[in-house]
């Protein structure tokens, strides 16, 4: 089992929301319908912690964060090797952060 976390500070991820560019090589179109800065930056944690979790170099568009129907987030990957992985993201103010656990890591 891994665990991996991250934190963000909004109003300096805002300034990187400005550049497509960012926004496209992190963010599947999916993840941007919800596109206010808080949302985006618990995002951006998620992934974070999920690369901290598998020690991997980010490869954004292999991961995935999407809500259940009960508004809990998941995480989906096509990344080979990797058990069951659970995820919390939080907002308090300027901040974001996100916990991730990945079970089996290979």
């Amino acid at each position: 089992m891994k665990v991996g976390t991250d934190i963000v500070f909004i109003p300096r991820f805002e300034k990187l929301m400005e550049n497509e560019k960012f926004i496209k090589k992190v963010f599947h179109s999916s993840e941007c319908k919800q596109y206010t800065s808080e949302h985006l930056a618990g995002v951006f944690a998620a992934k974070e912690a999920f690369f901290k979790a598998i020690d991997k170099k980010p490869d954004w568009l292999r991961v995935e964060v999407r809500k259940q129907c009960t508004g809990r987030p998941v995480i989906a990957s096509d990344i080979d090797g990797l058990g069951a992985t659970d995820v919390s993201i939080s907002h308090d103010n300027d901040y974001a952060t996100a916990t991730v656990i990945v079970k089996n890591v290979e």
